[in-house]
């Protein structure tokens, strides 16, 4: 009797560290993206808001590998600048025009089959921000592509945009 018992709190210390585990992965890919729109959201304001939202090293996921941040700052607000290619358009308008998705690194290689760079090694607080593509293709494509593919990642309970699509 007492063994069943043991077996039965095992049984439901398991469950729960499963459950915990689970909850816990979908709400770091809430944050994931949510921190990932709001970095979207500063595009569409005026300036070089988000470099304070960038790890010290980025990674450079099709090419270059890792980036000091401070040795290409000029280049990172330049191209922030340029995400928005109709500046009429509102980040409401993005919302309403563009399919947003979120991926581990896991599920993005699953999802596309790309393989990712080998310098770049994967935390479990790696997630892959996709909002490049319209919801509906006759809609006009507003964006710059590239700067609506990137990485973030929590380091130290913070979020941090750390990998570019180059």
């Amino acid at each position: 009797m007492n063994r069943k018992i043991r077996l039965s709190f095992l049984l439901i210390l398991s469950l729960n560290s499963l459950i915990f585990s689970q909850e816990n992965e979908v709400s770091l890919k809430t944050q994931a993206k949510q921190f990932s729109l709001d970095f979207v959201k500063a595009y569409f304001q005026k300036g070089c808001k988000n470099y304070d939202l960038i790890s010290n090293s980025v990674i450079i996921l099709d090419g270059d590998g890792i980036v000091e941040k401070k040795k290409f700052k000029d280049k990172l607000c330049e191209s922030f600048n340029s995400a928005i290619r109709n500046k009429s358009k509102t980040y409401k308008d993005y919302i309403d025009n563009y399919i947003i998705e979120i991926y581990t690194p896991q599920e993005l290689i699953e999802k596309s089959r790309v393989k990712l760079p080998g310098y770049y090694v994967p935390t479990e607080t790696d997630y892959f921000f996709f909002g490049n593509k319209l919801k509906d293709e006759n809609n006009e494509n507003f964006i710059w592509d590239d700067m609506f593919i990137f990485m973030v990642r929590k380091e130290n309970n913070t979020w941090f945009f750390k990998g570019a699509s180059g």
